[in-house]
């Protein structure tokens, strides 16, 4: 029998332990295995490979051991602030660890009957619009009168803080109840300039600071998902919501609110994205940097409320149950980041107004990872992954150099007026554009494993708080690949295969997967050693161009042969998956391959058919 003894698994721990270089040797034989790593190459090189970088270029490393961490515990993002623990001395023994599910209504349409199917579904607290196209001010009573206000937290988004204030307060003096202390007026008067053009709510923050203060509630968000859906990278959005933040907190300095009261009655809203690890560092990092400016201003408490949104930018409308996956993805990294409040964006809100199905399913996701993942049990899960740690310290680093930027330019608000944001949110898009359109930044569903002939899902418009004023424009991930999705080619692609199925079966799928994504119909030539009934084929299937699929070998082989039958059958437009080899290049007339700008082939693709075809 084996011996199984605590020294002698020790021993074997001990033995079989591995070492950095060890992985990095490793990772070296992986790599020469694909010919991008010599035997006489440095093994720390080929760990470099595998370093990736978010839009904005900061790296993120694929593994730090934990002396990474180690290092950075004295400095602010090894700070306590940075793991978000907030209220966990309130709970009672028995709890279960949770973020507070925050529910968005800002449909015109939805009934107090919803909003209650809401809470007792899962939800914990509503953010209500109240604004024109979404929640009617008059209608903002109505809809809390299921609310029990003590216990489910409201936060307002309205054009009119104080009305709506009014209207909120009153409800809770009609239920004789104290609001619940997380509860926010929601007054964001730079957010409301980005969005609206103008800056409304500023002769508003005095009376809103005092009527929070006196309910004991919380009166401003920072809502940095503005500049996300507008485009924005980690760095700027965490960069625009350091000095929104202070630029806020000047504001009630000027309405004689000190700091040191006026950081209790601010939370910030974050968008948390697919990107699980840059998400969670992300979340990390923005409590580090707000703790660092409380540090300045002698605040103590130091620790940021943050309420994060599932992000709207990376939701598709084609293939939206891919959505489902997202979200979870993003909800997950939210919780383990630490977010004190969370909101899952239901699958189908890019399409429009959500239905009650999309709906409950956003809340069972936050549920599920609640009581069955147990995904809040932890604080701070991610504390002491050197992985993580160091992409937060790089994410501070980097936005409080950009915030430091704004500062010196004479904050948000000078910069925005300069149009100075708008430039470089539309800078922060293109450079995420660019890596889309060359599929670096692969969509599934949308620019990877598109479904041909997919229907789209039929949704009633929806409330949008971008408008004709606001200085900054909503995007969306898919947007280009949508854009052809939803005005398909009328002509077909026909796909030539060069050589035996073994040969060919690779690049016919990445041309099908292509030219699906652009809204491309695709007709399958079978293969054949007579061109003429290939050509025949072509005819019958109504394309107007054909598209050469095989191996680098075959083209070189057949591909002359080939290309010569089919232009002197009078096909004009000839293209070939993958680079062409040097025996085809100057017979064809376009390529498709990995690592182009494939949104500007599409295009160009889609002009020829139908030029062709007319």
């Amino acid at each position: 029998m084996a011996d199984d003894t605590p020294s002698s698994r020790q021993t074997a721990s001990a033995a079989t332990a591995a070492t950095q270089q060890d992985w990095e040797a490793a990772v070296a034989t992986v790599f020469k295995k694909s010919g991008r790593f010599k035997d006489g190459d440095d093994p720390a090189s080929a760990a470099r490979l595998l370093v990736k970088k978010t839009p904005d270029g900061v790296a993120i490393p694929p593994l730090a051991g934990t002396e990474v961490a180690r290092n950075l515990r004295g400095s602010s993002t090894g700070a306590a602030a940075t793991r978000g623990v907030i209220d966990s001395a309130d709970r009672a023994p028995g709890d279960v660890p949770s973020w507070d599910l925050r529910i968005a209504v800002a449909s015109s349409g939805r009934t107090p009957a919803e909003v209650e199917d809401e809470l007792t579904g899962g939800g914990a607290s509503l953010w209500i619009t109240a604004r024109e196209g979404a929640v009617a001010l008059d209608r903002l009573g109505d809809l809390l009168s299921p609310v029990l206000l003590d216990i489910a937290p409201v936060v307002l988004d309205s054009d009119q803080p104080l009305s709506a204030a009014e209207t909120l307060i009153a409800a809770a003096k009609s239920q004789n109840v104290t609001l619940h202390p997380h509860t926010n007026l929601g007054a964001d008067p730079t957010g409301e300039l980005l969005l609206t053009g103008t800056a409304t709510l500023d002769d508003q923050v005095g009376p809103l600071a005092k009527s929070a203060q006196a309910n004991g509630i919380r009166g401003f968000v920072v809502d940095a998902t503005v500049v996300h859906d507008a485009g924005a990278g980690e760095v700027l959005e965490l960069a625009y919501a350091a000095a929104t933040g202070v630029a806020l907190l000047r504001q009630l300095d000027e309405a004689g609110i000190a700091p040191s009261d006026a950081a209790g009655l601010i939370e910030f809203r974050y968008a948390a994205t697919d990107q699980q690890f840059t998400t969670i560092a992300k979340l990390r990092a923005a409590r580090a940097v707000w703790a660092r400016i409380c540090d300045v201003l002698e605040i103590t408490d130091d620790v940021q409320r943050q309420h994060v949104v599932t992000s709207q930018r990376m939701m598709t409308r084609f293939d939206p149950y891919t959505n489902l996956l997202r979200t979870t993805i993003a909800t997950f990294a939210a919780a383990v980041g630490g977010a004190e409040s969370i909101t899952v964006q239901p699958f189908d809100s890019s399409l429009g107004e959500s239905d009650g199905f999309s709906r409950r399913i956003a809340r069972n996701i936050s549920n599920l990872l609640v009581h069955e993942s147990h995904v809040g049990q932890v604080a701070d899960p991610a504390g002491g992954s050197g992985s993580i740690e160091s992409l937060t310290n790089s994410l501070a680093e980097a936005s409080w150099t950009k915030f430091a930027e704004t500062e010196k330019a004479g904050g948000i608000r000078e910069v925005i007026a300069s149009g100075a944001l708008a430039s470089e949110v539309s800078e922060a898009w293109q450079a995420r554009e660019k890596q889309i359109d060359t599929r670096k930044l692969a969509i599934t569903g949308v620019s990877e494993f598109p479904l041909a002939d997919e229907t789209v899902l039929e949704r009633r418009s929806a409330y949008n708080r971008f408008g004709s004023r606001s200085l900054l424009t909503q995007v969306h991930d898919a947007d280009g690949f949508e854009e052809l999705r939803l005005t398909p080619c009328t002509t077909p692609m026909f796909l030539v295969p060069i050589g035996p199925v073994a040969a060919h079966t690779a690049r016919s799928s990445f041309a099908i997967n292509l030219l699906t994504a652009g809204g491309i119909p695709v007709a399958n030539g079978v293969p054949l050693s007579d061109t003429t009934a290939l050509i025949e084929q072509y005819r019958s299937s109504g394309a107007a161009g054909a598209c050469l699929v095989g191996s680098d070998a075959g083209y070189a082989e057949l591909g002359p042969d080939t290309i010569g039958a089919l232009r002197q059958a009078g096909i004009d437009f000839v293209v070939a998956a993958g680079k062409p080899v040097p025996e085809i290049a100057d017979l064809i007339d376009d390529y498709m391959a990995v690592g182009q700008d494939v949104i500007d082939f599409l295009r160009r693709t889609r002009s020829t058919l139908e030029g062709t075809a007319k």
